[in-house]
């Protein structure tokens, strides 16, 4: 069979960085070889792997010209995937990663939709698999993407097809562990983002992965990049403001009654928007803030029950639950509130996998 030949100017330039992927990238090549829109290149930069990835690399840039294969010294996915856009021929860039799977017409369904939408950036919602078995979604609208990105990643970056121009002008920074969500907040204001709201990729999960590897850094990068990023979407907002997004996304109880409130007024704010998952998760977190702050007594449950209209969705979820531990003052780490929450799951736990677990 002759080697596919490389077009003369692909619209789509894919973007792979590889290290120590050996295990993965076939299937990862292979997903990108077979997608349904031929016009593309794939750049595949090899960060210095030692366990044989080049070699299925070059294995596959022999048989199929549309694969540009760059072999570089180790120096972390930022700066590989800075040295593989010098590479990029496309006006528009998508990036994969060497563990991933793409569904065979992710960029056609993508390249149509950022036409339809006029978006500059634009992901997919991904099924998980490996170690977790889920779908995952991901906000369909820029103003649901940067409301979510306060609290964690708002499109995935091996979803990403974007405009090459930009990448080319906002590069990577190298020195950030967390460098996908790094540039999108510092594009968030520049940019009109998008995720096309169906599963166009397969997200592998597994303990090799460097995220897995690096998970405090990763979180510390993030705690740094949300304090500007929350001032260059709300310039208005007070400190005291972004320190009740934070504790809400870091998961702490509240001191006092006003404190709290402040984070509901702001949980109601982001959650403005036509997406109803989007207000559904604000919702979840207005609880969950609640729940976590429950030493507050009766003022928090009252609080709860006066902010909660504002996100617009349907019947309280979990609202006797938070009633009983506002009432009893019960903190989510007493022993008292863990067995109830055990009691809780027995009794809502569906009557085959009682048998199944007796048995």
């Amino acid at each position: 069979m002759p080697p596919v030949a490389l077009p003369d100017k692909p619209l789509i330039s894919v973007l792979m960085p590889v290290y120590n992927a050996g295990r993965y990238v076939a299937d990862a090549i292979g997903s990108i070889l077979a997608q349904t829109y031929p016009h593309f290149e794939l750049i595949i930069a090899d960060d210095g792997s030692t366990d044989g990835s080049t070699d299925i690399i070059r294995e596959y840039a022999a048989r199929d010209a549309r694969i540009r294969p760059l072999f570089l010294k180790h120096s972390g996915v930022a700066r590989t995937l800075n040295t593989g856009l010098s590479s990029v021929r496309g006006d528009l860039i998508a990036r994969m990663d060497a563990d991933d799977v793409a569904l065979p017409h992710r960029f056609a369904v993508q390249w149509e939709w950022m036409r339809r939408t006029g978006v500059d950036i634009c992901g997919s919602c991904v099924k998980k698999f490996g170690e977790e078995d889920r779908l995952t979604w991901y906000p369909e609208t820029h103003t649901a993407i940067c409301h979510e990105m306060l609290f964690r990643v708002g499109l995935l970056h091996p979803t990403v097809l974007m405009r090459a121009a930009i990448l080319k002008t906002h590069s990577y920074d190298e020195q950030a562990k967390l460098e996908d969500h790094e540039i999108f907040t510092r594009l968030a204001p520049l940019y009109r983002m998008g995720n096309v709201p169906q599963v166009l990729l397969k997200h592998r999960c597994h303990k090799q992965q460097l995220r897995q590897a690096q998970a405090a850094a990763l979180y510390k990068d993030f705690r740094k990049f949300r304090r500007p990023y929350f001032h260059a979407l709300f310039p208005e907002a007070s400190a005291e403001d972004c320190i009740a997004i934070t504790q809400v996304s870091e998961k702490e109880p509240f001191s006092t009654p006003a404190e709290l409130e402040r984070a509901g007024a702001w949980l109601v704010r982001l959650a403005r928007t036509p997406d109803a998952f989007l207000r559904q998760r604000m919702a979840d977190r207005w609880q969950a803030a609640c729940q976590r702050s429950s030493r507050l007594g009766l003022d928090c449950y009252r609080l709860y029950r006066q902010i909660a209209p504002g996100f617009g969705i349907g019947p309280d979820r979990g609202v006797f639950k938070l009633w009983l531990t506002c009432v009893l003052k019960l903190s989510p780490e007493s022993a008292t509130y863990l067995f109830l929450t055990r009691v809780k799951r027995r009794l809502t736990a569906p009557t085959h996998g009682r048998k199944q677990a007796e048995r």
